[in-house]
């Protein structure tokens, strides 16, 4: 199937620009004109030169996972170049192996889900928080906001066969989850490991929102429901490594 549709081409463009005007700059400002990212302008320029002619999908999946894998070794690379100088969350140093290597590649796909993102992580690590409602909403927002974006409704609802769920109107992370890892040709038992993780996201989620408290049990419950939430963060961690197409070798050695 080709893509022909000059919307889409024009997003891909869009994309592509941004990298070179927004994203560019700041790496070569940490690491120099370096022959990785000489190497990495390349990938973007082959996606620009596709998305002005009349080609396959596949071939666009193709240049945009070389793209992903270029991204994840400058992201590794520039943060390995700056930690030395960064001492709070803005800096990344204070993030484990894994949080910088998601919140790198956030930050070069979907600046916005990096930002919610970001604030789960910088709420868990506030020792004198007094409600953890709202770290549990930016780390289920930061996970729908990439679905959204990897996924578009259109796209979930035009597959053959596909059927909302009772009472909605909208395809739900479960079902997006599915048609991301499934477009991949991900075998199923990977896809059901992801979309069991977005699950628990999503009851978990719930109980923190729906859980109610009394001025006497309030230490108690913080202490429950912020254990809560890093369940739902390491739930949203494990769903980011398949979306975001970190490898597996990188998974295991970053957790």
């Amino acid at each position: 199937m080709n893509v022909n549709d000059r919307e889409a081409k024009s997003e891909v463009i869009g994309v592509a620009t941004a990298y070179f005007e927004s994203f560019r700059p700041s790496l070569v400002g940490t690491l120099g004109e370096t022959d990785g990212i000489r190497a990495h302008d390349e990938a973007w320029q082959e996606l620009i030169r596709l998305a002005h002619g009349n080609n396959q999908r596949r071939t666009y999946l193709k240049a945009l996972a070389t793209i992903l894998r270029g991204l994840t070794e400058l992201s590794v690379a520039s943060l390995s170049s700056a930690a030395g100088r960064s001492t709070g969350l803005g800096g990344l140093s204070t993030l484990t192996p894994a949080e910088r290597q998601i919140l790198t590649t956030l930050d070069a796909l979907l600046p916005t889900a990096a930002a919610s993102y970001r604030q789960g992580i910088s709420d868990l690590r506030e020792a004198s928080r007094l409600s953890y409602r709202g770290t549990a909403s930016e780390f289920r927002e930061a996970l729908r906001e990439a679905l959204d974006h990897l996924a578009p409704d259109e796209d979930v609802a035009n597959v053959p066969g596909f059927k909302y769920e009772e009472g909605l109107k909208r395809p739900t992370m479960k079902q997006k989850v599915r048609y991301v890892l499934t477009s991949r040709g991900r075998p199923s038992s990977q896809r059901d490991v992801t979309e069991r993780s977005v699950r628990g996201v999503e009851d978990l989620t719930g109980e923190v929102l729906r859980a109610t408290y009394d001025r006497a049990s309030l230490a108690t419950h913080l202490e429950t429901t912020r254990a809560e939430v890093l369940r739902i963060k390491r739930y949203v961690d494990t769903v980011f490594f398949d979306l975001l197409e970190i490898a597996e070798a990188d998974a295991d050695r970053l957790k």
